[in-house]
């Protein structure tokens, strides 16, 4: 029964998200997809998926211990205040600490996980911000590399 219930949920998720994305209005200045197109996609395959776990849901499904719902909750708490903080603290910083403990807690040992956070952060950084030029948040040190 909760596999119906997410999946009829998700189903109602994918049509807000189609709905939200004919809305759009197109600048006359876009490229030949259009803004469109990847919310398209996304709806197909939530779409897909939902429609999986309404018509064929897990009979007896194994739900996970309330030590690992809490860490779940934990992790969503993290993701969230990465969201709030990515404007305050600038995306090195903020993507440093989710990334951080993310990897700490898939099983890394912390200074392994602060490690994976400074490489992932500023590898991202480099990618996006130096080689493919798009903007980030940059914080308050306004980041010491100028774009």
């Amino acid at each position: 029964m909760n596999d119906r219930v997410f999946g009829v949920f998700t189903l109602l998720l994918s049509i807000f998200y189609i709905f939200s994305a004919y809305i759009v209005e197109e600048s006359f200045i876009s490229d030949h997809i259009g803004p469109k197109i990847y919310p398209y996609i996304v709806s197909f395959f939530l779409i897909t998926s939902s429609l999986f776990l309404i018509l064929k849901p897990d009979i007896k499904p194994n739900w996970p211990r309330f030590s690992k719902i809490i860490e779940i909750l934990m992790t969503v708490l993290i993701l969230i205040m990465y969201a709030i903080f990515l404007p305050i603290i600038g995306f090195v910083f903020s993507t440093f600490f989710a990334s951080s403990f993310i990897s700490w807690r898939l099983g890394a040992k912390l200074k392994s996980a602060l490690i994976a956070g400074a490489l992932i952060s500023f590898t991202i950084f480099i990618l996006f911000r130096k080689i493919l030029g798009l903007s980030l948040a940059t914080g308050p040190l306004g980041f010491w590399w100028k774009h």
